[in-house]
């Protein structure tokens, strides 16, 4: 009797985002590889984590009401396995450091950003985040 074989699960990937236009272009550049969930805000993420397990999560930095970093901030202890990736159009070095020592952000990513450019980024955070590597990067420069 042949047993049947199960591809594995694809892993699931939390896009935070207030500008639609934003959370469509990051489906488009995520969706041949994971599983794309979306929000529009830190108070929808927050809903879809206590409604779904995520394996990463891709937030923008500046958003009304709460933004990337207090997001981040939020979900810390709740979910220390989460990749985690910011993204922002800043670029001030000591506001970036701390968000990643407080956060325990895997990756930041300098906007304007290109889809190969996220791409990478997610595969490093999410080496980063299996070898424990919590050492400050801006991730590789183009």
């Amino acid at each position: 009797m042949l047993g049947l074989v199960t591809a594995p699960a694809r892993k699931r990937l939390l896009a935070v985002d207030d500008e639609p236009d934003m959370l469509d272009f990051l489906e488009r550049v995520f969706r041949s590889e994971y599983e794309v969930l979306r929000a529009g805000s830190g108070e929808e993420a927050l809903a879809v984590l206590d409604q779904s397990p995520v394996d990463i999560i891709v937030t923008d930095q500046k958003m009304p009401r709460m933004t990337g970093v207090q997001l981040l901030e939020r979900i810390r202890d709740r979910c220390p396995q989460l990749v985690k990736v910011l993204v922002s159009g800043y670029t001030d070095v000591p506001d970036i450091q701390r968000a990643v020592e407080q956060c325990h952000i895997h990756q930041y990513v300098v906007k304007p950003v290109d889809s190969e450019r996220l791409r990478e980024a997610v595969r490093e955070a999410t080496a980063r985040q299996a070898s424990g590597d919590w050492s400050f990067s801006l991730g590789k420069a183009r």
